[in-house]
């Protein structure tokens, strides 16, 4: 199991006709992510993690050169910016989201993103639908006498 995070554009309107404008996606490590760092992070708009990628590249490139690291060392070192966007990817994209105006609608665990987002909508239309009106039940007389404390005896 997955767990899922939903997130809505703008606008408090609670309909079934919104719900193409949702955004959900997984949380948790993305491979891609890993991979091609700077392809993911143009893909999903997140432009500000994108500038700080470049110049963290940029800097153990530097450290690297500085250090006079050979091939195989400075490798792995070049890899520590892909981890933290592997890693931190569902993090990113959320923030980014967030600056475009979205909202945090909700998290769900599921198997596949389609299961996701049928669990989620179930219940964010039944909390949309108002709930019926219940029947006034009559009062009923209380038959103890006020009680204070956490064991309650009647008084002696």
């Amino acid at each position: 199991m997955n767990t899922w995070l939903i997130y809505q554009p703008a606008g408090d309107e609670r309909s079934l006709d919104r719900a193409e404008g949702f955004v959900t996606f997984r949380e948790g490590f993305h491979k891609i992510a890993f991979l091609a760092p700077v392809i993911w992070l143009i893909w999903r708009r997140c432009w500000l993690a994108l500038a700080l990628y470049v110049a963290a590249e940029i800097a153990l490139v530097a450290l690297a050169g500085a250090l006079g690291m050979d091939g195989g060392r400075a490798i792995l070192l070049m890899l520590l910016p892909n981890l933290a966007v592997g890693f931190e990817a569902a993090w990113l994209r959320a923030r980014s989201l967030e600056r475009r105006g979205y909202r945090h609608a909700g998290s769900v665990l599921a198997r596949s993103r389609e299961e996701a987002e049928v669990r989620f909508f179930t219940e964010w239309a039944a909390e949309a639908e108002p709930p019926a009106p219940r029947a006034a039940s009559p009062a009923r007389p209380s038959t103890s006498p006020a009680v204070l404390g956490f064991f309650p005896e009647a008084a002696r």
